[in-house]
């Protein structure tokens, strides 16, 4: 019987959990927040789709009937690895046998840290409910302002960033101000409202084939997203993005344009690569500690072709599955294959019942790829109810355009110091 401690309740952790509860080792999950988030809708939080409740679900009520399975909210600060023990951000210490981390990862602002205080990423619930207040109140504040640049400022939405997120969030916020709040305010018209997506590179989501991503750009278009390709972004002022053809006077700035591993990465001394991801042996360990294991996005680990594996959900899914399955098989004789990514495609929903996507050597795009794209996500959402809920939810959005989130609770809103 080992003590096997895991840093992190995200898709790896939890993943890994499920997979070596049955066993008779003893299982610690540390998290810093009490719930499991389902990630790749929290744009939807973020644009007044869905509430917090709808992706979240408590990490003990997952493990309440298994007595080896013990779940602690606290923070890891620091490593020791010669002790083989933990130190919490409590103050606590706590010992293993094998430790597991799955801790995902932070956004990268390429050396220019300081633009996180005017911008707001997306990474937790609280980044999704910054974004939803500061959206919702710029309407308010445009309502009720008579200076027309002040207005017009309110009125400019920037996403930074051309990737699924950054993708997900212009076609949505695109909606919302375009279709949801249609013929709601006096004081502005929606013709006022301008959502940009700015992205350095030629093309937006630039994993997917140039066609596919072509039909992406023409949707969002469609949507009333004006697309800035080719356009680096020199600096991040307060309330004022300056790009290398224009400055973007705006009081909302949001940053989905580069990752790098969490920090706590650091405190292993390990091998890393540009991004901070730790690279990792064939079974997952890092290289001067067998009994230390790395994956999710945190981790660097080869395909079959060389190329470093995605950082998305169903890699640290399987990564968690597989490892599970092998510190339980580690006995002598027993032998467990190098672990090889089944990569089932990958999707991007865009807005306006549209998505791309390839599965396989399929490509689809437009309703057809959107309803895949919904079947997915419900039947990986965790429960029952999550489920029944989003559902509804999609239809009053989608089809009826009725945002029923749409609440302003929180009186100090980063980067709109002056509400």
């Amino acid at each position: 019987m080992e003590n096997i401690v895991i840093i992190g309740g995200g898709f790896g952790g939890l993943s890994f959990v499920k997979n070596a509860r049955k066993s008779k080792n003893n299982l610690t999950l540390i998290d810093k927040t009490n719930h499991h988030l389902f990630q790749p809708l929290l744009y939807q939080v973020a644009t007044a789709v869905l509430s917090p409740a709808d992706i979240t679900v408590p990490i003990r009520n997952l493990f309440k009937n298994d007595k080896n399975v013990n779940v602690v909210l606290d923070e890891v600060i620091d490593i020791n690895q010669p002790n083989k023990s933990l130190i919490l951000k409590s103050g606590n210490e706590i010992n293993y046998d094998k430790l597991l981390i799955s801790v995902g990862s932070s956004y990268s602002y390429f050396g220019n840290d300081h633009w996180s205080n005017y911008s707001n990423g997306l990474k937790n619930l609280n980044d999704a409910l910054d974004i939803r207040d500061n959206i919702l109140k710029a309407f308010e504040n445009a309502e009720n302002e008579n200076n027309l640049e002040l207005k017009l400022s309110y009125l400019n939405f920037v996403i930074i960033g051309g990737g699924p997120t950054g993708v997900e969030l212009a076609g949505s916020i695109a909606e919302l101000a375009y279709k949801n709040i249609k013929n709601e305010y006096r004081n502005f018209s929606t013709k006022d409202i301008n959502v940009y997506l700015v992205e350095a590179g030629p093309d937006i989501l630039p994993d997917y084939s140039i066609d596919l991503s072509k039909k992406a750009s023409k949707y969002l278009q469609k949507l009333g997203v004006s697309l800035k390709l080719n356009e680096k972004v020199m600096n991040i002022e307060d309330k004022k993005v300056v790009t290398e053809k224009k400055v973007y006077n705006t009081d909302n700035i949001i940053w989905a344009a580069g990752n790098k591993a969490n920090p706590l990465i650091e405190k292993l001394n390990t091998e890393v690569d540009n991004f901070g991801r730790v690279v990792v042996n064939e079974d997952f360990s890092i290289k001067e500690n067998n009994s230390i294991y790395v994956i999710g996005d945190a981790s660097n680990y080869k395909n079959f072709d060389g190329k470093p594996l995605p950082g998305i959900a169903p890699v640290a899914i399987q990564q968690g599955r597989y490892l599970a399955k092998k510190i339980i098989s580690n006995k002598p004789g027993v032998s467990i294959k190098n672990f090889q990514y089944k990569d089932k495609g990958m999707m991007a929903t865009i807005g306006g019942f549209k998505a791309i996507g390839v599965i396989g050597k399929v490509k689809i795009s437009g309703l057809l790829a959107w309803l895949f794209w919904s079947l997915i996500h419900l039947v990986y959402l965790i429960g029952y109810k999550s489920k029944l809920i989003v559902l509804i939810e999609w239809i009053f959005a989608y089809f009826l355009n009725k945002r029923g989130t749409r609440l302003i609770y929180r009186e100090n809103i980063k980067n709109n110091p002056n509400n």
